[in-house]
């Protein structure tokens, strides 16, 4: 593997585990067995290394919230899908944990957050269609955009107010529960007669994550 490349894989790991804001460039050299110079060939500095795992992360992201937009999915794929998009942002954790200071230090990261933030919110409107026209959810006036918009923001703030309420969740116990708290979100809108069905994939992903807190 490229030193780079060994840059950025140790990166993670140690701002995922130890929180970005607790790491140096010379930690991460450290663990690497590298000179901090070394380093700096590589990388200006820790908002460099941050902007280059973004790139990865936003194609990776994008791919996946593009899928129920370019395909409709089944109600049982959608949470399979919602859990995709957990498991995507829940490996990019440190970002969403502490995003405020890290867009203030990476101002260029900014509009490509509100994009991805947009993104999120029409994949979600892309899934109530689907549910819509399978006649297993109803909405009135504005409740579908106004849903949208919440789970929308809930995607991306739910690992920062996790971090800040339970810091020893598992990493499934972490995607189960936000993947539990989306179903839960959507079970007002569910179709008298549909509602069994919803109550059991919430109850499901409920004792998938309290079942794996440490």
């Amino acid at each position: 593997m490229k030193t780079r490349d060994r840059i950025l894989q140790a990166s993670l790991a140690l701002f995922n585990s130890e929180g970005e804001a607790q790491v140096s460039t010379v930690d991460i050299a450290a663990v690497l067995g590298i000179s901090p110079g070394n380093l700096y060939y590589h990388f200006k500095g820790k908002e460099a290394i941050i902007e280059s795992m973004f790139d990865e992360f936003e194609t990776e992201l994008r791919q996946v919230l593009s899928a129920p937009i370019e395909k409709p999915l089944s109600l049982e794929d959608n949470w399979i899908f919602i859990y995709i998009i957990f498991e995507e942002i829940n490996d990019f954790r440190f970002f969403y944990e502490g995003m405020s200071s890290i867009l203030e230090r990476c101002p260029s990261l900014r509009p490509r957050v509100a994009r991805l933030l947009a993104l999120k919110k029409a994949t979600t409107l892309a899934i109530l269609n689907s549910l819509e026209k399978q006649r297993l959810v109803s909405f009135i006036a504005d409740e579908k955009d106004r849903l949208a918009d919440r789970i929308a923001a809930h995607l991306t703030f739910w690992l920062q107010y996790r971090a800040i309420t339970e810091k020893e969740q598992t990493d499934r116990a972490r995607i189960h529960d936000g993947v539990y708290s989306t179903v839960l979100q959507i079970a007002p809108y569910v179709v008298a007669g549909r509602a069994d069905y919803l109550e059991g994939a919430a109850a499901y992903f409920a004792r998938q994550g309290a079942g794996k807190r440490r």
